[in-house]
């Protein structure tokens, strides 16, 4: 009997034994348990969380492959566009050229205009001078031939008359004729002094000794008309009234510059 209470205890103790085991392995599969559940529950959040970040990025990948698209299709028009600009650069580049070649080719033609109007402007005013001096010259011509016509004509015609060799000359002439005259009227006696003398040879050679003799005037106005200045040179020696000095002037001394 009491080997069958020691077993019955011994089974017992086992059966407690085991119980207790029992239970703390139950409590530690329940603490599993939790921990699997709460692993589970964290596993389930996560796959939500990666089903939702999966459908995120479907979507991010479908705006993205949009985005690529409008990117591609935005290039396409850009390389059209940019083919388009590099067409219309190259067609603005010939305008270009062709304005260039434009420009220098009428900067050319003004460079050849503006020399031939400098030529002209230069001709014009060689032109407008030489119409000047001609002016000039032809007016100065009219005061030489009105000087000549109010002044010097008369001058010269009164410097020859009153010339010494012209007075000297015509009292010879009037003295010849005279005594050609006094023969012709009959005095040949001897005491008129003209028997056997040729008074009308005597004329004539004072006539032709008038006419030969040089008159100084003559030869001062001769020396004035070979010059350029001819007229300044005879208003010189030939000046007006006006201008003579009270005791005489170069017209008085041209009068009596020379004797026979």
């Amino acid at each position: 009997m009491v080997c069958g209470v020691s077993r019955t205890a011994t089974f017992i103790f086992f059966y407690a034994q085991e119980l207790t085991n029992a239970k703390a392995a139950n409590a530690t599969l329940s603490q599993e348990k939790a921990a699997a559940e709460a692993i589970s529950v964290k596993a389930l959040q996560a796959k939500a969380d990666a089903l939702k970040a999966l459908g995120e990025a479907k979507e991010a990948g479908a705006r993205a492959s949009k985005a690529l698209e409008e990117a591609a299709e935005k290039e396409s028009r850009s390389s059209k566009a940019l083919e388009a600009s590099n067409a219309e650069r190259i067609r603005l580049g010939k305008v270009v050229d062709s304005l260039q070649a434009e420009v220098q080719a009428r900067e050319v033609a003004v460079t050849d205009l503006t020399a031939r109007v400098s030529a002209a402007e230069k001709r014009a005013d060689a032109a407008a001078e030489a119409k000047d001096a001609l002016v000039s010259s032809f007016n100065q011509l009219e005061a030489h031939r009105e000087w000549l016509r109010t002044h010097g004509i008369a001058r010269i015609v009164e410097a020859i008359m009153n010339a010494p060799e012209t007075a000297s000359g015509l009292d010879l002439v009037k003295e010849r004729a005279r005594d050609a005259g006094f023969k012709a009227g009959g005095y040949t006696d001897q005491a008129s002094g003209f028997r056997d003398v040729d008074t009308e040879g005597r004329l004539k050679a004072a006539v032709a000794s008038f006419y030969d003799t040089p008159l100084a005037c003559v030869g001062e106005l001769d020396e004035c008309l070979e010059v350029a200045d001819y007229v300044d040179r005879l208003r010189m020696l030939y000046p007006d009234v006006e201008e003579e000095e009270p005791a005489g002037g170069a017209g008085g001394d041209a009068g009596t510059s020379g004797t026979k």
